[in-house]
């Protein structure tokens, strides 16, 4: 009988049986998963969805997500699989995860690349109205075991958001623009919730019947708002400042005059929940109605602590200049 001397593996021989491994774990791993009602390794590839898992409580399950990912800070702390746009696949593979939950910015090829190696996939929609927030909110929390926090969170933010827009109701509408972008110039249209901030808290968005989210500073001094908002997403909390300070220039524009100019935090208004969206809803309505307290729009039945009310970057209200640190 002939023995093999000095046997060396080649380098792709090594390579074949890694992946042999891996495949074998996550195949063990799967198996226990099937036994089980909810998923207990997930993968989020998105910001909304990661603050989604941690809102509804199952940030336990919650194995790895993106490098945007921030938002409680705690989720900054999880596994990395690259970026929103650009998932390293191999990795999500490595990690054995028994859901990926996707955004509709994730490349569709690479969720086929996963779901050929038997990874469930959730496909979420970014939410474009409070309602689709509401609706993406109790999927994540059914799908991860969460149904009734879901539920009770959801209830309790459409209640909220009801008591303000009785508050609004009734009162005079003043012309609002609330950018969230510098270049090129962005607003929202009637489509997106961003103008749902402005309809439910009493105002009229001067970009609401645009066709698209592109805007002019030519049209925004045409249509003279009284109130402009500064929420510029994807960028930091001074560069708003920076932009309050340009629009300071345009003296013929009645928010100018003034000085009815509010640089918003991007990550709250721009990416909410129905929790945050409350919590940003509550914060711009004072700032188009100043007649309206902000302790006014607390509902009698709610249980959030005081303290935790949203805070302005910087804002400025008649001749008064008021600065709070983010």
């Amino acid at each position: 009988m002939k023995t093999i001397k000095n046997f060396k593996p080649s380098f792709g021989l090594c390579i074949i049986l890694a992946v042999f491994v891996i495949l074998f774990l996550c195949g063990t791993k799967k198996s226990f998963a099937a036994g089980q009602a909810f998923p207990k390794r997930v993968i989020s590839l998105s910001p909304i969805i990661t603050e989604t898992i941690y809102l509804v409580g199952a940030q336990d399950s919650l194995i790895a997500n993106t490098t945007y990912c921030n938002i409680p800070e705690q989720a900054g702390l999880k596994e990395k699989i690259g970026s929103v746009t650009h998932m390293n696949v191999e990795k999500i593979i490595s990690l054995c995860p028994d859901l990926v939950i996707a955004s509709a910015l994730t490349r569709e090829r690479q969720l086929i690349i996963l779901e050929r190696q038997h990874i469930t996939i959730l496909r979420a929609e970014n939410p474009k109205t409070f309602e689709q927030m509401c609706d993406m909110t109790l999927t994540i929390g059914q799908k991860l075991g969460k149904e009734s926090t879901a539920k009770v969170i959801v209830e309790k933010a459409r209640t909220e958001v009801a008591h303000v827009m009785k508050k609004t109701c009734g009162l005079k509408k003043p012309r609002v623009f609330l950018q969230i972008g510098l270049k090129p110039l962005h607003s929202a249209n009637k489509d997106m919730f961003i103008n749902e901030y402005i309809r439910y808290g009493g105002g009229v968005n001067i970009a609401e019947h645009e066709s698209s989210g592109i805007y002019s500073r030519e049209k925004v001094i045409q249509e003279n708002p009284q109130v402009i908002l500064i929420a510029t997403m994807g960028t930091s909390k001074k560069a708003g400042l920076i932009e309050r300070q340009r629009w300071m220039s345009f003296q013929g524009i009645d928010a100018v005059k003034n000085k009815r100019l509010h640089v918003l935090d991007p990550e709250m208004i721009c990416s909410p929940t129905p929790a945050t969206f409350v919590k940003g809803l509550r914060l711009i309505v004072p700032l188009i109605h100043p007649e309206i307290a902000c302790l006014e729009l607390e509902h009698p039945e709610s249980d959030s602590p005081k303290s935790d009310s949203p805070k302005l970057v910087h804002t400025e209200v008649a001749h008064q200049e008021v600065s709070v640190e983010p």
